[in-house]
């Protein structure tokens, strides 16, 4: 069978369109050839792909038609459409279904068929450029398509490495790799990387801090990893500030000390190693002279600037932010470096520095509170407050770190809330989701005391659903723990696993009565039940229930885990039993019926704000 090449050839495309396509691509050779792509290209300049062996035809695919049912009135038609005779037709699940047979695949319509595949790559970016109306992440240039030796489309030529290789023949499909390669393209992402990681190694220890490699895989066609070195004069800035044009900027890799790794796409290496340290030696001389502006007018001059800056609209300024989370830290029970650090965490919004490299908000600001003379424990809070920053990533190591990170967070939330700023879809332009999930996680594996009255409803609804899907058990038992009562995150996290871990035994006693007490006094419909009266009781099993209901409310409130609450609640269990077989909940006396509905009615309430809504538990 022979080789197909298709590959798409542009202007350099961002390394994100690159890992757009690369998650496309085999999808819609699938889809569109009917056969796995046996290797993938992607690069800046190209996108790829490569069939090894095609099929002559695509497979035959079913088409369904109407029930058996209506074989008479609607069968000849069916297999007309199709081409078939009805004795042709098969009978499956009750319907007519037509085996369509694949189409051949060559001429017009392979051609045809990698046009969609084309056509089918989307981008979170893309443009037009012609006035074909076709959208691409950037620019089409070319187009090399062959199978075999026989050129589809295009000039069966594809280009070299840009101002080293111009364009070359590709004979054959197979060829293709080899081709490219001779030509001073590597076409495959995988060995790119491979030759990156090894030319670094092979210059000792590197870092990545902001994880550029990702991206630099999908900037070069010929890898040449070189060694270059700035004036050790800048090794006086603090680490993160020389590696933020380091690898903001440029995407370079620190090697330590004043040295620092260059991946280029070839070049004479002494010019090009040169034209980097003199890029990079440059913008660390801005950076020394943003640094020393900010150091001048010190972190407290910078927090009195706030004012002028606006948070969000309609939010106000960072000093009104500022404002917020001194007062949400101080309900989240900080102590006095909790709250210094409050009040200075956003301060460096007013830093140049920032403005310049936004990734150093956080980090900076405890830079300038170290130069000022505050105490560590506020740096640090101030360093990790945007923690959790991504999934996964790691919380905040200190205690002031926690308190300020859930502040900085749950004041998001409130405000963005508040303003009709709610996540839409896949929309989430201010980070509500993030912030969420870091509230839930600073709960829960933080052991963060996070009353849930700090967040406003919508907000708290939010941050709970959030919840369902970190914890690692089933969501309904979740949902039942958000319906209690108790007054912080971290302990709807535990009554959730309490349920989930209890015997079904013990899960189905108090899921009966609860359900059923429930369930009782929605039917009724009565609303503004009176108290209970004792003196109204008929049945000693009401009476049984009143006291039990008086034990299980004592053993609550004396109750130092949720396991004893559990136990307490079982209280009610055998005496409410007993009530449902024994006692006419519905009686005709008014005074009677409503008073056993309030009983039944306190009973819920009891179980509900203690151990949630159980009926959201499946049984």
């Amino acid at each position: 069978m022979p080789t197909l090449l298709l590959e798409i050839g542009c202007e350099e495309l961002p390394a994100a369109a690159c890992y757009e396509a690369e998650a496309q691509f085999r999808e819609l050779v699938r889809t569109h050839l009917g056969v796995d792509p046996s290797k993938v290209y992607i690069g800046p300049r190209r996108l790829a792909v490569v069939v090894d062996e095609l099929p002559e035809r695509t497979e035959d695919q079913w088409a369904k038609g109407p029930p058996e049912a209506r074989r008479d009135e609607a069968a000849a038609g069916f297999a007309r459409k199709h081409g078939l005779g009805e004795d042709e037709l098969e009978v499956r699940d009750g319907f007519l279904w037509a085996r369509v047979a694949g189409e051949e695949l060559r001429g017009e319509v392979l051609v045809d068929r990698m046009r969609a595949i084309v056509h089918g790559l989307t981008f979170t970016k893309s443009m037009r450029w012609d006035d074909s109306g076709h959208r691409f992440a950037r620019p089409i240039r070319w187009a090399c398509e062959k199978l075999d030796e026989e050129t589809l489309w295009g000039d069966g030529r594809s280009f070299g490495r840009r101002f080293f290789a111009d364009a070359v023949e590709i004979s054959t499909a197979r060829a293709y790799p080899e081709t490219l390669r001779a030509a001073g393209v590597e076409p495959d992402a995988a060995e790119r990387e491979r030759l990156i990681r090894q030319g670094l190694d092979g210059l000792g220890e590197w870092s990545d801090p902001a994880g550029v490699l990702r991206e630099v895989i999908h900037l070069v066609e010929w890898p040449i990893v070189l060694e270059a070195s700035f004036d050790e004069r800048y090794l006086a800035l603090p680490e993160r500030v020389v590696q933020a044009p380091m690898q903001a900027d440029q995407r370079y890799f620190p090697l330590g000390g004043n040295r620092f790794a260059v991946v280029a796409n070839g070049g004479d290496p002494d010019l090009v190693r040169a034209g980097h340290q003199n890029v990079l030696e440059s913008r660390l001389e801005d950076a020394t002279f943003t640094f020393e502006r900010d150091v001048k007018k010190a972190i407290d001059g910078l927090a009195a600037e706030l004012g002028s800056i606006t948070f969000f609209t309609g939010a106000g300024s960072f000093a009104d932010k500022t404002e917020r989370l001194v007062e949400l830290v101080e309900r989240l029970g900080g102590g006095e470096a909790s709250l210094e650090a409050a009040r200075l965490a956003k301060a460096d919004q007013a830093a140049e520095l920032v403005r310049e490299f936004p990734d150093l908000e956080g980090y900076i600001g405890a830079e300038y509170a170290r130069l000022a003379g505050y105490p560590e424990a506020v740096c640090t809070a101030i360093e990790e407050h945007y923690l959790p920053d991504a999934a996964g990533a790691p919380l905040p190591a200190s205690e002031g770190g926690r308190l300020l990170s859930a502040a900085d967070k749950i004041d998001n939330l409130n405000v963005a809330f508040r303003l009709g700023r709610r996540p839409t879809g896949s929309r989430d332009p201010f980070g509500l989701r993030r912030d969420a999930i870091g509230v839930c996680r600073l709960a829960v594996e933080g052991g963060l005391t996070i009353p849930r009255e700090v967040l406003e409803d919508e907000a708290r609804a939010f941050v709970e659903e959030r919840l369902e899907g970190l914890m690692d058990v089933p969501v309904e038992f979740v949902r039942a723990a958000r319906a209690s009562n108790v007054p912080d995150l971290g302990s709807v996290a535990e009554l959730a696993r309490v349920l989930a871990t209890l015997e079904d035994a013990r899960l189905d006693r108090l899921h009966t009565v609860y359900t059923r007490a429930s369930n009782i006094v929605r039917k009724a419909g009565e609303d503004e039940l009176p108290e209970v009266r004792p003196e109204l009781f008929v049945e000693e099993a009401e009476r049984q229930v009143a006291e039990a209901q008086d034990r299980a409310f004592a053993g609550l409130s004396e109750a130092g885990s949720f396991d004893e609450a559990v136990t307490a609640a079982e209280e009610l269990a055998d005496p409410l039993a007993h009530f449902f077989d024994e006692v006419l909940v519905m009686a005709d006396d008014a005074a009677v019926r409503r008073n056993r509905l309030r009983l039944l009615h306190d009973v819920r309430d009891l179980l509900r704000s203690s151990l949630g809504d159980l009926a959201q538990i499946p049984r």
